[in-house]
């Protein structure tokens, strides 16, 4: 009996515990004051969330490309700078860029064609609308003069990577003021020695108005014509006495000179001329080009016709070698050699 009891109390104690713990679990709870219902306007909701969603469905495509997205942006600015895009002048937008985003909205932008437009040498435009050439000058908001050239037709079709040229031509004119260069008159006079010149009349530049049309590419001008003058000073042209006198030289050197000329039957006159006028009649004259002598032979010129004319390993410096090569080549007609005639 005593056994049983025990049993019976402890399934009694357990019962107990179970129930008090249901109750607890679904019961009205005493200690949490119960709230009331009450109906009023329903609480604003998050930014961006359309329809109980954290954000509005859309379909960007770019350049035909498409991708579905979700986005909390407002505009349709916002949201294509949300997903890193940017507008430019030559895009085409399907929706207004400032325009609300509208859930399911399909936006479609068109960056147009990579083409490269070049207008007078300068690049103004690397992307262009898709069309012809007419439709990208249009674009860019670029009109063409009457004389300016477009180096393809203006219907033909763009294709990525096209490079459209446009040669900017225009005829302008111009007039301004120039000089005009006087004249010079040479009188001889048998009074001064050869060379020496005087001036007996100073010249005066004159002054004369003129009008040119210029053509002009891209900024540059390749050409002009005189289309009318207008003297405004007329030039004064200058006078100046120019001696003939040949300068007496030594008496030595004179003689060498005369000697070689009858020897080799050449003109003594016009190679005593020559001598003053190369080297003042100076057999050591030198000169910076390696001319040297009395006749101012050049090294290879004196190589090739001192052994023609008999003097053959001589010296340039030698007046008498110097002088009979030089009436050698003269006989022969080679003073054309000499700039002093």
């Amino acid at each position: 009996m005593l056994s049983v009891l025990l049993r019976l109390g402890r399934l009694a104690l357990v019962t107990l515990v179970v129930g008090m713990g249901t109750w607890t679990l679904l019961g009205p709870n005493p200690i949490v004051r119960s709230t009331a219902v009450v109906a009023s306007r329903a609480a604003a909701a998050p930014r961006g969330a359309v329809l109980g969603v954290e954000a509005a469905p859309l379909t960007v495509s770019v350049d035909g490309l498409g991708a579905n997205i979700r986005t909390s942006s407002e505009t349709v600015a916002d949201a294509l700078r949300g997903l890193g895009l940017s507008t430019g002048a030559g895009d085409r937008l399907s929706a207004p860029i400032e325009g609300p985003v509208v859930p399911g909205q399909r936006l479609a932008l068109d960056r147009g064609l990579p083409v490269t437009l070049i207008d007078g040498g300068r690049e103004v435009a690397a992307r262009s609308v898709r069309g012809t050439v007419a439709d990208l000058l249009a674009a860019a908001d670029i009109a063409l003069g009457p004389l300016d050239q477009v180096d393809r037709p203006l219907g033909a079709s763009l294709y990525p990577g096209d490079v459209v040229r446009i040669t900017r031509i225009a005829d302008q004119q111009m007039t301004i003021q120039e000089d005009v260069p006087f004249a010079v008159a040479l009188r001889s006079d048998p009074n001064l020695d050869r060379l020496h010149q005087v001036v007996v009349t100073p010249g005066v530049l004159g002054r004369v108005e003129n009008t040119y049309l210029v053509h002009v590419v891209d900024g540059r001008e390749t050409a002009r014509a005189l289309l009318s003058s207008l003297a405004l000073v007329a030039p004064v042209t200058e006078v100046r006495r120019v001696g003939t006198r040949i300068p007496p030289g030594s008496s030595e050197i004179e003689a060498i000179i005369r000697d070689a000329a009858a020897a080799q039957g050449a003109d003594a006159e016009q190679l005593l001329r020559v001598a003053y006028c190369e080297s003042r009649y100076n057999p050591g004259a030198y000169n910076a080009s390696g001319a040297a002598g009395l006749f101012q032979f050049l090294p290879s010129t004196w190589a090739a016709n001192s052994v023609r004319a008999g003097f053959g390993g001589a010296s340039v410096w030698d007046p008498v070698a110097s002088a009979n090569v030089a009436a050698y080549m003269f006989r022969l007609g080679q003073s054309g050699q000499w700039v002093c005639r």
